[in-house]
């Protein structure tokens, strides 16, 4: 769409008629079941909490004024961290609760390998900016982006020459708390560093006592031996003897962490139910970001680029 008067092109979002209305019956049929299911099943059903979670945000993500609200104090954040990146500007005077108007901005989705050759963009640049927005959600200022799955997470060449990122739908975030915040940042901190002894303090301020392991384990997406080998030798990614860096994200790493989660379904199930619920959405937030790096290459060392961040976030 075109703007009366000044030709400026704009990005509408219309929320189809009825939607938000049928939503509430399907979330009331949901929780039903759920509830049905924990009374029947007290010992063998015990996932009420995931409804608990999901139940909530939905009529969020229904409100675009809502969105709204999210996406300016997320830019207002973004540009206090002086990270190249771009949230469309709402505008208001055309915008309700089920319409929302923006700015269009030019991009590409983030995993469009073609186009960032094409650009003459550097993949690991790419790979670096986009883990440095959403760290610093994560670990300063404790409003995080919830689904920046590679559609939301759109690429183009800054007037710098250098790679810009244009981040849209803020319908869902999540507001962490500091102590979580914190606790969270020191964690991450620790496994950057395999310092075994700080990522159970990290863990045991978050409620998780002997499941630790599993805990750093699917955090990072590694096993948790290669955190004790890396603790051994100081290095800052496993195998690579002292902060190189080796390419994740191959085939073989894909089929071992699907062998990891079927393994160990049962104990990940229980798991979810132990943490804070702040870190459920979070592991969603990881596992979009976990994509986006896997389908670029993954060219960069999250751990490795997150540290400043998760040094700011603790100090």
């Amino acid at each position: 769409a075109y703007e009366k008067g000044t030709g400026r092109k704009l990005a509408i979002k219309v929320q189809h008629r009825g939607l938000r209305e049928t939503s509430r019956g399907d979330i009331l049929a949901l929780q039903t079941m759920v509830r049905a299911l924990e009374y029947l099943f007290p010992d063998e059903f015990c996932y009420g909490w995931i409804m608990d979670e999901i139940a909530p945000q939905l009529p969020k993500e229904l409100d675009f004024h809502n969105e709204a609200k999210n996406s300016e104090r997320a830019a207002e954040h973004i540009r206090e961290a002086g990270i190249n990146c771009i949230v469309p500007a709402v505008h208001w005077e055309a915008t309700s609760d089920r319409v929302l108007t923006m700015d269009f901005e030019e991009g590409f989705r983030s995993t469009d390998t073609e186009s960032i050759e094409k650009e003459g963009m550097n993949e690991h640049d790419v790979a670096k900016l986009i883990s440095s927005v959403f760290n610093a959600q994560a670990f300063c200022s404790g409003f995080v982006h919830c689904d920046p799955h590679e559609a939301n997470v759109l690429l183009r060449k800054g007037s710098d020459g250098k790679p810009q990122i244009v981040l849209v739908d803020h319908g869902l975030y999540k507001q962490i708390d500091d102590d979580f915040r914190l606790s969270y940042a020191r964690l991450w901190r620790a496994l950057m560093m395999a310092d075994i002894p700080q990522i159970k303090d990290a863990c045991a301020s978050l409620g998780i006592g002997k499941m630790y392991p599993l805990l750093a384990a699917m955090l990072t997406s590694r096993p948790f031996d290669e955190i004790v080998e890396r603790s051994r030798t100081g290095a800052l990614e496993a195998g690579s003897g002292g902060g190189g860096g080796s390419v994740a994200g191959s085939s073989g790493d894909k089929e071992m962490i699907r062998g990891y989660a079927q393994k160990f379904i049962v104990d990940i199930l229980q798991l979810l139910d132990a943490v804070p619920r702040q870190m459920l959405l979070s592991f969603k937030m990881n596992d979009c970001l976990r994509h986006i790096d896997y389908s670029l290459g993954s060219p960069s060392n999250t751990l490795v680029t997150a540290g400043g961040v998760f040094a700011q976030g603790v100090d």
